[in-house]
């Protein structure tokens, strides 16, 4: 398939952008081997060495081969059926193209985190929507809410700060449909996947337990026109207070932030402020957890694509 040089070198940096996928889907189903061997190299690097190499190239075939290692990649660790290995593969994927955004423009930086579905925008400086960066910034001093400048529901922020959140971001955007469906995966890589070894974690290693509700990103990215009020009190009340560790407040506004982008969907909602603190409070006071991606899965299935 003809593609440009531009939209190749997009689909080398960032192989699940829409670029990717554009030439992905000119190419067949036919399976290939070569390339098989190709993705279990690239999953080999993530699982041991917990990161996959970025580096330039001008090579084209270079770019073509590494777009389509990603979907055999993919393919393997999902056949693999552990949570490990894809927690691994999804963490280094995400990293590699992280370091390729580093060499962006601010504008390209902005395209990129759109199509990652982040509200990040560029004229000066960078400003993202309040909810998106509760959602996707980083766990560091740097990013606590008191060091950043905020205005009118949205955060400004520097360059290296708008990097780390779209990659982030990526990483939701990595993981979706992961693992691929058992049925859904060629004889060959499931036979395949059998010679990989994937290492058994320590039982001192602590998982960060907001990977257990990364599906919530894509609920806060996508809102929803029905269920809004028990996706507050059981989902996102919980979520940004007793995952997150945000104050009632500061997860009220953001509550009340997905709220009305869920009214451009449908207007009609008697999900108001009150109700929406009164959750939080409550939240807070019983310590809940929100629901899991199954029972979430059951609640939301006719209003989020999973």
């Amino acid at each position: 398939m003809e593609i440009s040089d531009s939209d190749l070198d997009i689909a080398y940096r960032y192989p699940f952008s829409s670029e990717a996928k554009s030439y992905i889907s000119g190419l067949g189903a036919k399976f290939d081997p070569a390339m098989l061997e190709k993705g279990r190299l690239r999953l080999d690097e993530a699982i041991k060495k917990s990161r996959i190499e970025y580096s330039r190239t001008a090579i084209k075939a270079v770019k073509q081969t590494y777009i389509v290692s990603y979907l055999y990649a993919r393919m393997l660790v999902s056949a693999l059926n552990s949570k490990m290995a894809i927690d691994r593969y999804v963490a280094a994927e995400s990293r590699r193209s992280g370091a390729a955004l580093l060499d962006e423009t601010e504008g390209n930086i902005a395209r990129m985190a759109k199509d990652v579905g982040l509200h990040l925008f560029h004229d000066k400086t960078f400003s993202i929507q309040f909810t998106d960066f509760l959602m996707f910034s980083p766990k560091t001093p740097d990013f606590a809410l008191v060091h950043q400048e905020m205005d009118k529901g949205v955060v400004h922020i520097q360059k290296y700060k708008a990097v780390k959140i779209v990659e982030k971001a990526m990483a939701a955007e990595i993981s979706r449909n992961l693992p691929i469906p058992a049925k859904d995966l060629p004889k060959e890589v499931i036979a395949y996947a059998k010679t990989i070894k994937v290492p058994v974690p320590k039982a001192s290693i602590k998982i960060d337990e907001s990977g257990r509700y990364e599906w919530i990103a894509r609920l806060i990215a996508n809102p929803i026109g029905d269920v809004r009020h028990r996706t507050v009190n059981l989902i996102l009340a919980p979520y940004f207070v007793n995952v997150k560790g945000m104050s009632e407040d500061d997860a009220a506004k953001a509550i009340i932030d997905y709220i009305e982008r869920c009214k451009q969907i449908d207007p009609n909602t008697k999900v108001n402020e009150s109700y929406i603190k009164y959750q939080c409070k409550y939240a807070k006071t019983k310590g809940s957890r929100p629901l899991s991606y199954d029972r979430a899965r059951e609640l939301l299935k006719d209003v989020m694509d999973f």
